[in-house]
């Protein structure tokens, strides 16, 4: 496809956007010196890829290939990459010599000016030093670097590493013929002294690299011979194209193990954020969005980076995706005319964690009527296996699957019986972890208790370590153990949940109860959060009222409508990314920041053609939940307040004196949007049964009990009455949310 004016214009339109939208658009020139690039066809698409688990009998990680996997059926079904332009190296393969000589042979040799260059690297990282007798751990002069497969060698004391540096990544790079690169690093160089970041695997190598290998010293120079003969000055710490890092200097990449699969964090927030993305979202857009997700589990400990050259990419990995619309799967693999394997790959990471079988989907680009849709029978980790539904009339013949074929969830099932998985920390003794256990098994919220690095962990019990410093600038400091509590399953502690050092630890645990239903409530609203599968029109703007009213946070349904603007709100600011303090460095928003006891207010708009009913859960920096409910007509059963199709409303409507106040403390909030085509009967009953409820004023209230709450919503929500056994299977211990009926929008921020 060749990508003159008139096409690039004329797939906008198909994306949604206005005719005068499309004027604005012409006369950007950021976006007019983009669309003069694409009308060049781009001859090749080139990526190589990179994952290692298995290093040895002591060091091995779990996510790394799935990793690659990942990248891989993205940049092929999303992003249009031809598979022999896509070279992995996984677990043998990955060894130092083999990775540089497939980037010198792969990418170097045959990419061409213009060309888009994609490199992934996921596996252990650590530092080098730059000679033998650098003694201070923080020094300018250890350098970064990848361990291969073949990178640890096993001595009678500390283990050494033969490293690939980063300078040579960096060095090769600038030996391509183009700039439109993207390295993509999920690894860390930081390490923190413990395996375990909460219940996530590090990806920091825990020894250093006491010098670098001679052959790599050797390979470096034959870099810089070759890129002097072609007048090229090297630049060992020059970045060519884009490089995007897990975490930043000293903090630690982690990898999560969900539900019969482990994968890194950042690798998989990225490419879900690219898989839901349209095809006009920024790579700082969706960093940012992956940096969000990223703070719930991890907070500021892993926070992803984003370094480029001068020439920015307006578009990730420098490119379109080769359809418009979003998808949460994709078909890898048709067995029978009605049967295929599918991968899971645009969902939240918190969906995924419970999706339950029978949920379906439908095929994109189907022009049958209605459309051909699937439904999941299997599933093992990111794998499943569909069934057709119903075969279309005029398709009896053939088999309506292939190969490629792009999938959109219209059914979410997830499974009534649900509790906490809580993890024991390590440190704990023995007869700590035996107490707990016994504790914990009187509590019907608790589904099962498993040890700290084991899969499926939504919180983890442990001690808080506290830091005594003796005298103020002293480097003395003692680490002593603090009381029980709660960390989150990255490692962050849950706010309010740590006792006093000297508690019983089965005394800890029933006072824990009530967090623990609050988790358990909290678990339940991100199952439902549905951004890029929702049909329904919703958007959100959060803003800050103090001073002078500011934008926060901004979110819409991706599905039915296009992420850009209309024509009357579009911006400049939409389309330039933040000055940068150095040429090769974007600094990143990673979550708004807000002053402890702002006053917030969110506006709501819908964009669609159907009344929307609308609630607000939240959880502030404290760990309190909440809720707001539009005023009801008095002696009303049913919910009445509604957004009209168009309607934009303010809530609160400052007139109406009530304020929506951060919490006094420091941390994160998160605000979830929930809005349905029909009422929230259920949820408003139940209410009803709090003190002080009144149904004709609209209230911001604190959920003693969310549990309660959280049941009657999702029995709100459940659609499973409004379809027949064939289509739902046995879902009497389901809900069954449907995304033409419900949307479910999350806005993160930091307290500060």
């Amino acid at each position: 496809m060749e990508w003159d004016r008139r096409t690039f214009l004329k797939t906008l339109l198909t994306w949604g956007i206005s005719q005068a939208g499309l004027e604005w658009f012409s006369r950007q020139p950021k976006i007019k010196n983009y669309y003069q690039t694409l009308a060049t066809p781009t001859p090749r698409k080139l990526a190589l890829l990179v994952g290692i688990n298995d290093y040895s009998s002591h060091y091995k990680l779990k996510g790394c290939v799935t990793d690659v996997e990942r990248q891989r059926e993205l940049l092929i079904y999303r992003f249009g990459f031809a598979s022999k332009d896509i070279l992995t190296l996984t677990e043998e393969q990955g060894t130092r010599e083999r990775i540089e000589q497939a980037f010198t042979e792969h990418l170097i040799q045959q990419a061409k000016a213009g060309d888009i260059v994609l490199f992934h690297f996921s596996g252990y990282g650590n530092y080098v030093k730059e000679n033998l007798h650098d003694v201070f751990p923080l020094s300018s002069t250890r350098k970064r670097g990848l361990v291969p497969k073949d990178g640890i060698f096993s001595t009678k004391g500390t283990p050494t590493t033969n490293d690939l540096l980063e300078e040579t990544l960096l060095l090769l790079s600038q030996s391509l013929a183009t700039d439109k690169l993207t390295m993509v690093l999920d690894t860390s160089h930081q390490h923190l002294g413990r395996e375990l970041e909460g219940n996530l695997q590090g990806r920091s190598f825990p020894y250093e690299a006491q010098q670098p290998s001679p052959e790599e010293i050797t390979f470096q120079t034959q870099l810089r011979e070759k890129l002097k003969a072609k007048n090229i000055q090297a630049k060992p710490s020059q970045i060519v194209g884009t490089l995007l890092r897990a975490a930043q200097h000293q903090q630690v990449a982690t990898e999560i193990m969900g539900n019969g699969f482990s994968t890194g964090l950042f690798t998989y927030l990225l490419t879900q954020c690219l898989w839901q993305a349209t095809p006009t979202s920024k790579t700082i857009v969706s960093l940012e969005n992956a940096s969000e997700h990223m703070f719930l589990i991890r907070g500021q400990q892993q926070q992803p980076q984003l370094q480029a050259n001068q020439k920015q990419p307006f578009f990730t990995y420098y490119l379109l995706p080769v359809t418009p619309q979003g998808a949460e799967g994709v078909i890898v693999q048709v067995e029978e005319k009605t049967t295929a394997t599918i991968k899971l790959t645009g969902l939240p990471l918190s969906a995924m964690q419970h999706y339950g079988l029978n949920s379906c989907f439908k095929v994109v680009g189907s022009q049958s009527s209605p459309p051909i849709s699937v439904q999941l029978y299997s599933c093992d980790g990111l794998t499943g296996k569909v069934r057709l539904l119903q075969i279309p009339q005029d398709q009896t013949d053939i088999s309506p699957l292939e190969k490629g074929q792009l999938l959109q969830e219209t059914l979410r099932v997830i499974p009534k019986t649900l509790g906490l998985t809580v993890a024991l920390d390590k440190n704990l003794e023995r007869i700590e972890r035996v107490d707990a256990t016994s504790a914990f098994a009187s509590m019907k919220i608790v589904s099962s208790i498993i040890t700290a690095g084991e899969p499926g962990a939504d919180c983890l019990l442990g001690r808080q370590q506290k830091t005594l410093i003796f005298d103020e600038g002293d480097s003395s400091k003692l680490e002593t153990e603090g009381g029980y509590g709660l960390f989150f399953q990255g490692g962050i502690p849950v706010p309010n949940t740590f006792g006093q050092s000297g508690e019983a630890i089965k005394s800890a645990v029933e006072r824990l109860q009530p967090a623990l239903k609050k988790l358990l409530a909290i678990k339940w609203w991100r199952l439902t959060l549905n951004e890029g599968s929702s049909e329904l029109g919703l958007g959100v703007t959060l803003k800050n009222l103090d001073k002078y009213p500011s934008l926060v946070l901004q979110r819409q349904t991706l599905r039915k409508l296009s992420s850009v603007k209309t024509s009357s709100t579009l911006t400049q600011a939409d389309f330039s990314p933040p000055i940068s303090s150095a040429p090769d460095s974007l600094q990143l928003q990673h979550l708004p920041q807000l002053p402890q006891g702002s006053r917030l207010q969110c506006q709501l708009e819908n964009r669609g053609d159907c009344p929307i009913y609308y609630l607000i859960l939240g959880v502030d920096a404290s760990g309190q939940t909440t809720a707001y409910l539009p005023p009801q007509q008095k002696n009303q059963t049913q919910q009445t307040a509604h957004l009209s199709p168009g309607e934009t409303r303010l809530i609160p409507f400052s007139s109406q004196g009530l304020n929506w106040t951060l919490a006094s403390s420091q941390g994160w909030g998160q605000m979830m949007i929930v809005g349905s085509k029909f009422p929230f009967t259920k949820t408003l009953e139940t209410l009803a049964e709090f003190p002080g409820f009144k149904l004709d004023q609209g209230q911001i209230f604190t959920l003693e009990e969310p549990l309660k709450i959280t049941q009657s919503l999702l029995a709100d929500l459940n659609t499973s009455r409004a379809f027949s056994n064939e289509l739902a299977g046995t879902l009497t211990d389901s809900y069954v949310l449907d995304s033409s009926t419900w949307a479910t929008l999350s806005l993160v921020y930091q307290v500060v």
